[in-house]
């Protein structure tokens, strides 16, 4: 048994804020008291913080990796840092696990959820990837209730 941190990451612009809608849906619903859900709106400062005393966590964000909107998937970390990557942040998550990783603060289990965005303009979801929010919070959930067991789902 651990504790586990759900970290949304986003901004307000569009699809980008799948992340932060997903966090919301959790932290609005019943929980296991070992996980704890975050939003996390700078991923370059809130996110390395975010990421320091736990051993296990969950980041959920837009992503644009090519595939149809909507889709909900789980990237690696390797396919996040690649050029022209799935990250739809300059200085993103790629670059914030690499930092927290030089610094020791990376946790021992990782898991990213990412939800194909479609526009990353204007004050809303777009309809496939407002679709996406409720699937996309049940695979986060069911990697955190996992990790905070003490298994790995990605095992």
């Amino acid at each position: 048994m651990q504790k586990v941190r759900v970290i949304g990451v986003g901004t307000r612009h569009g699809d980008d804020a799948v992340g932060l809608e997903v966090a919301a849906a959790l932290a609005g619903g019943p929980l296991d008291p070992r996980i704890e859900v975050l939003q996390c709106a700078q991923p370059a400062t809130a996110l390395l913080d975010a990421l320091e005393s736990v051993a296990a966590a969950v980041i959920v964000d837009a992503t644009r990796c090519g595939l149809t909107p909507g889709t909900v998937h789980e990237p690696s970390r390797a396919a996040l840092g690649m050029p022209g990557s799935c990250s739809s942040h300059g200085f993103g998550v790629a670059e914030t696990l690499a930092l927290a990783e030089a610094l020791g603060r990376l946790p021992e289990q990782l898991a990213i959820v990412g939800v194909e965005a479609q526009r990353l303009e204007g004050d809303t979801l777009s309809p496939a990837v407002a679709g996406s929010v409720a699937p996309a919070a049940e695979r986060v959930h069911a990697l955190a209730t996992e990790f905070a067991a003490g298994g790995d789902p990605r095992a």
